[in-house]
């Protein structure tokens, strides 16, 4: 994929969330892995995340250091399923966070595409406290009251952080209400999981090929 088509992915990408108001601060953040390079494409630190441009966009090495890519790039090394990351604020985000911050597996595209349920992070975490929330295939984790979220594409990770809002939105509402909450049974979590494991496996050769993977449209 050329240049121009991941710098056009991640501009729309950004203006897309910052238009439903996850991104919506300058601690916010999201980036694409650029196939064929131990490098990624970063925004971060935007103070208008809907009037971003070409010149807000970098290329950072894979072995980058500064804060607002740190993240970014240890997700890159350890998972090379992933093509894009994105560290948004949002409302459902912040009441889960004010509730625990545990989101337990209750709709089937939960379980599909997000994973298994990823203990919270602390605001500023180490590399193992991210290699552990994201193993086993998870690709969402709570970071403080924001929502780190990954994708094997960028329309993936789009997609995982507006399911992640839905779910988490419900979650917390049916909790205050005191309503009863029914948890999708184990087997069918570990089916669920199989079939993302081997979605990650298919993106991660892709990437070792220096391709972008298709995407996952189907349940």
């Amino acid at each position: 994929m050329q240049w121009t088509q991941l710098e056009s992915q991640l501009l729309e990408g950004c203006r897309r969330l910052a238009r439903k108001g996850f991104l919506s601060t300058p601690a916010d953040s999201f980036s694409l892995r650029i196939p064929g390079h131990m490098e990624m494409i970063l925004v971060a630190g935007s103070d208008d995340w809907e009037r971003i441009t070409s010149s807000d966009l970098r290329a950072l090495p894979f072995s980058a250091h500064d804060d607002s890519g740190k993240l970014h790039a240890w997700i890159y090394q350890d998972r090379a399923d992933v093509g894009a990351v994105a560290l948004s604020s949002s409302e459902g985000t912040r009441l889960l966070a004010s509730h625990g911050g545990a989101l337990p597996p209750i709709f089937d595209e939960q379980v599909r595409h997000i994973g298994r349920p990823s203990k919270p992070l602390r605001e500023e975490p180490d590399r193992d406290e991210i290699r552990r929330a994201f193993s086993w295939g998870t690709n969402v984790a709570l970071l403080g009251d924001r929502l780190l979220c990954l994708g094997m594409t960028c329309d993936r990770v789009l997609f995982n952080t507006e399911l992640f809002e839905k779910c988490a939105q419900a979650y917390v509402i049916a909790r205050a209400s005191g309503s009863s909450i029914t948890f999708i049974p184990s087997w069918v979590q570990m089916i669920a999981n199989h079939r993302l494991l081997k979605d990650e496996r298919r993106a991660a050769l892709s990437y070792s090929k220096g391709r972008v993977p298709e995407d996952l449209h189907s349940y």
